[in-house]
């Protein structure tokens, strides 16, 4: 320890510090990192406050929207599962359809709007309508193989139906839409829309 401190603060040695410079350096260059850490975690914070109180009624207005637009692809799931094969079923197909490329250009109606959080969870749950839109596609259009093979993204599993409900959910709660009324499917619509699909599954494995 001696051997240490006469190396660093010995005029004759190689460093030749004096040892109240160097606990001002040390004060000084401590103060720095603390300060630094403390607006790296503190800014972002401040400009996320700011900007989630400055776009609030926006994204207010989108989680509304959006609400509308679950309510109408529920509405056109239950004509769809209502529909017997044929003209009937391939136009509540299509109907889906339109229903579920309208949540994604009125999402980006309001792009100004969102942060990593909501844009995350909006993402998570188009895909989860999308795999409902292309099993419906598929259902109304079984000769159109190349939408089943080139454009099927998301996997079709029995739960997309609920799980469509509960990425809504997370959808309305990062919007902030507080005690809006519950615009989840119904529960009896989507048991039946699971044994739907898993009918259509049998068929097609028959």
């Amino acid at each position: 320890m001696d051997s240490l401190r006469q190396l660093v603060f010995d005029p004759a040695g190689p460093m030749g510090f004096r040892e109240d410079f160097l606990i001002n350096a040390i004060v000084e260059g401590g103060g720095f990192i603390l300060a630094a850490l403390v607006f790296s975690i503190l800014v972002p914070v401040v400009i996320e406050t700011r900007q989630s109180i400055r776009w609030r009624p926006a994204r207010q207005n989108l989680g509304q929207e959006l609400t509308l637009l679950h309510l109408e692809f529920g509405d056109a799931l239950a004509r769809f599962l209502n529909s017997p094969e044929g003209p009937s079923r391939v136009r509540a197909a299509d109907a889906l359809d339109h229903a579920f490329r309208a949540v994604p250009a009125m999402t980006g109606l309001f792009g100004y709007a969102l942060t990593a959080s909501i844009s995350r969870e909006v993402n998570d749950y188009i895909r989860s309508l999308r795999a409902i839109r292309d099993w419906a596609h598929e259902a109304a259009h079984p000769e159109d193989m190349v939408f089943a093979s080139a454009e099927r993204r998301v996997p079709q599993t029995r739960d997309m139906f609920s799980r469509a409900n509960r990425e809504f959910a997370d959808v309305a709660n990062v919007l902030g839409l507080g005690q809006e009324p519950d615009a989840s499917w119904p529960v009896a619509l989507v048991d039946a829309l699971a044994d739907a699909f898993d009918a259509m599954q049998r068929a097609a494995r028959a």
